[in-house]
């Protein structure tokens, strides 16, 4: 922020001992006090004393009037900040927006009752475009040792602009954990959340294109959907059907089954903890009363008869699932000449939306996202990259003249990396491996300066130390934040505070 500040003084600052006929009580009581100076029989001692008192007077209003005006001055930078900023939110005609801040600007200058002071609150416009509201304010700041030497006033001026956005684009990518351990009423908070997020953003967009939204399911892989297959950037084999096998032998012909009724004493219930995706639930078998149940043996004859069974013909197919490339790739959005390997017969969750403007769509696949599988963050961190860097494999608009693009990225997680990467897939289970993986690729993504992505990261009950550490590590590197939200209030709130950070209005001048 550049605030141009200024202090003048106004009124007789000459020294005219004399005084001004229209001086206030300090200056009839300065005049009283020379007039009997000048009656003293030791003259000499009175005009030294006197020309001792003056520049006394001057240096001692300097400090205290000055310095008064210098806390004023930064009472009233706050209060154009303030302005500024109210100005240049919302959607408004610019005369409503202009009322608020001239309320803002009086509810800030209440403290100082008795202030003169003006205000000019203009638009600035390029191209035709509102790109940002400047507010300039200046007052008359009284003095009191000053108005002595005829110094009544010391003027104040101060100024802010502030950037409306509505010459900028944002594109957004949220990277959200669809994991197991999301399922019920974590993925329904990340749902209502995730949503009103895109709602409060969107409620200061100038022009349909100006945010894009772009949504990454993540959990043990990323899906990248059917209609990326014939990518360059992408390796995946036809689907095909495996070829039958039939295996015979000879066995003895069965003819008869002998059964009998055996008592089954009664079963107590049992409970042992089974995990699913990192977390921990109770599980084990129910209680069962006591019964009779039958057992049946076969009876075999003399004679021998072939069996046979078929193994195979099923389908390899291609549900839009992809793993990672070898190290170093792995880490890194670049050199797609080393394809991306797509995964057959593997299942992993509802497929990404690539950037869009449409944001009742990006809510809509959002409101429709499923869990599935276990977590490997660094699968939803690279392809949240590739969604918003400008080049392939998806591919994100890149600034042009006169249009800034910010790009920001959005990871929600609620738990540490339960597999990691064995190079094609996923199905490891080396959790360090893993972090140091998420590592790696935040510091290659923070070093993207073209991209110029900033990230922040949420942990959504989240009690793995490790992690959190990562994940404000990796937002620390990108200018984000990092969250640590324990609860469901806690993730609105994080959310919420994210909005304000990318669609704030900032203070240009």
């Amino acid at each position: 922020m550049r605030a141009s500040n200024r202090l003048e003084t106004s009124g007789n600052a000459s020294g005219n001992a004399s005084g001004n006929s229209s001086g206030n009580s300090s200056g009839n009581s300065w005049s009283r006090c020379w007039s009997g100076f000048g009656r003293d029989r030791r003259g000499g001692v009175v005009v030294a004393v006197a020309l001792v008192l003056v520049p006394l007077i001057g240096i001692a209003g300097t400090t205290v009037d000055y310095g008064r005006a210098v806390e004023l001055r930064g009472e009233l930078q706050k209060a154009v900040d303030s302005a500024a900023l109210v100005a240049a939110q919302g959607d408004e005609d610019f005369e409503e927006r202009r009322s608020e801040a001239l309320a803002v600007l009086g509810e800030q200058l209440r403290a100082h009752p008795g202030l003169a002071w003006r205000s000019d609150i203009a638009p600035v416009v390029e191209n035709g475009v509102e790109v940002a509201v400047r507010v300039t304010l200046s007052a008359d700041a009284p003095t009191s040792l000053l108005n002595v030497v005829g110094i009544r006033t010391i003027d104040v001026s101060v100024e802010a602009q502030a950037a409306t956005g509505r010459d900028e684009q944002f594109d957004i990518a949220f990277v959200l954990d669809t994991t197991g351990s999301m399922a019920g009423d974590r993925l329904a908070v990340l749902k209502r959340t995730t949503t009103q997020l895109i709602d409060d953003i969107a409620a200061r967009r100038a022009a349909p294109d100006q945010v894009r939204v772009s949504v990454v399911p993540f959990g043990q892989y990323v899906n990248v959907g059917l209609g990326n297959r014939s990518r360059t950037w992408l390796d995946v084999p036809s689907d095909h059907q495996t070829p039958q096998t039939t295996t015979c032998e000879m066995k003895p012909e069965v003819v008869d089954r002998q059964c009998r009724q055996e008592f089954e004493p009664a079963r107590s219930a049992s409970s042992r903890t089974c995990w699913d995706d990192g977390r921990a639930y109770e599980c084990g078998s129910s209680a069962r009363p006591a019964r009779w149940v039958e057992r049946c043996t076969p009876v075999h004859g003399d004679r021998m008869v072939e069996q046979c069974r078929t193994r195979g013909g099923g389908w390899v197919r291609w549900r839009g699932c992809v793993g990672s490339r070898d190290t170093p790739d792995d880490t890194r959005d670049a050199n797609y000449a080393s394809r991306i390997p797509g995964l057959m017969n593997v299942s992993c969750g509802s497929p990404i939306l690539e950037p869009t403007s449409n944001l009742a769509t990006a809510k809509a696949h959002i409101r429709a996202l499923e869990t599935d599988g276990e977590t490997y963050i660094p699968a939803g961190l690279i392809w949240g990259w590739r969604a918003l860097s400008p080049h392939a494999p998806i591919a994100a608009r890149e600034s042009g003249a006169g249009a800034t693009v910010r790009r920001y990225m959005v990871l929600v997680t609620d738990g540490q990396n339960t597999r990691s990467a064995t190079y094609p897939k996923h199905d490891g289970h080396d959790g360090d491996a893993a972090n140091e993986i998420m590592r790696e690729t935040c510091r290659n993504l923070a070093a993207d300066g073209a991209s110029a992505i900033t990230l922040f990261t949420i942990a959504f009950e989240v009690t793995d130390p490790t992690v959190k550490s990562i994940l404000e590590g990796c937002s620390a590197q990108t200018g984000g934040a990092f969250y640590d939200a324990g609860d469901a209030a806690a993730l609105g709130d994080a959310m919420r505070d994210i909005g304000g950070q990318i669609a704030r209005l900032r203070l240009t001048h």
